[in-house]
């Protein structure tokens, strides 16, 4: 076994790394992961769940929707709930428009709406939208979202002139009571996934990079660097504070046949990383709650972080346990 790998725990997919922190400090982060499969009647352990190094995007990076952020952030305030998957309708009836939904105990309660393919129309120098095509399903990650500036570069809807607005794909996905219109700059990005770093409601996390930060800071982050930049859920889609086991989790919207609901374990885990003579004991945090309504998968994250600068090269092994 190599230093940094961790005892095998039967519940468990593990795995650990070393992260800086804004400060350049060294920091080993271990994340532990659990996942179920709904087989049609109830939700059924799997054997293993992948943990994610880095993000992983729907097409070329920077350029197409998130799927998944890493996993190693040293630090979240919040537990992210990030949903990958489509829109359905009931029973595959077609619909023009459908309300997705996600609700969990205490924390949060969100819906959108989803509109069928609409196309521009242009009439003298104006720009309308035509009537919604039926669908039963529907694809909601943020490529359908209203964007096209900074807010969120892989979107439409926001443009400097009619010719760029009439290139760009109808927004589809919203929030409720807003659609699209010449005032577009005033809708909220809509979406259910992870915000990519380079959306600006992100970004603006990141700090500031001038060249004061070249000459002063670089390579570590600003000193404005903000720790919400590692949720890489909408606010709306962070929890009050972490889950902690108990909390019912109703989706609906995306699938045909019925809602999603799921009673987040009660199980609460302890990460005990060893540095030559030192045992530290860490309790470790829900940090992502991750749907898969595609394969109606659900995924959970434990987190724990050791700071360990200067002594890195002294961890000796590391285990997890289960809180009684």
């Amino acid at each position: 076994m190599q230093l940094w790998d961790i005892e095998p725990h039967p519940e468990l997919s593990l795995k650990g790394r070393f992260q800086r922190d804004e400060n350049g400090d060294e920091v080993w982060v271990v994340v532990a992961k659990r996942s179920w499969q709904f087989d049609g009647v109830a939700w059924q352990p799997l054997s293993d769940s992948e943990i994610f190094d880095d993000p992983q995007y729907e097409g070329d990076e920077g350029w197409s929707a998130m799927k998944v952020d890493h996993e190693f952030a040293y630090c979240k305030s919040n537990t992210d709930v990030l949903v990958y998957g489509k829109a359905r309708s009931y029973a595959k009836k077609p619909v023009t428009q459908l309300e997705c939904r996600v609700l969990i105990d205490e924390h949060l309660d969100k819906t959108l709406v989803v509109k069928g393919e609409r196309a521009w129309v242009e009439h003298g120098g104006s720009i309308t939208l035509s009537n919604p095509i039926p669908f039963i399903e529907k694809e909601i990650d943020y490529t359908c979202a209203i964007g096209g500036d900074m807010r969120n570069r892989i979107g439409g809807g926001v443009a400097d002139t009619n010719k760029e607005l009439l290139e760009q794909k109808v927004p589809s996905v919203f929030y409720l009571k807003e659609d699209w219109s010449s005032t577009a700059k005033n809708v909220r990005v809509a979406g259910f996934g992870p915000l990519p770093p380079f959306f600006q409601s992100r970004q603006v996390l990141a700090g500031t990079f001038d060249e004061e930060w070249v000459e002063n800071r670089k390579p570590m982050l600003p000193v404005d660097f903000d720790l919400g930049f590692y949720q890489s859920a909408p606010l709306d889609q962070q929890c009050k504070g972490y889950l902690i086991g108990g909390e019912r989790l109703v989706m609906s919207g995306f699938c045909h046949d019925d809602t999603i609901s799921f009673r987040i374990p009660h199980d609460r885990y302890r990460a005990i990383a060893t540095f030559n003579n030192e045992v530290s004991h860490v309790d470790m945090a829900i940090y992502t709650l991750f749907v898969d309504t595609e394969n109606k998968i659900i995924s959970i994250s434990y987190n724990a972080s050791f700071p360990c600068q200067g002594k890195e090269h002294l961890l000796v092994s590391t285990a997890i346990t289960k809180q009684e």
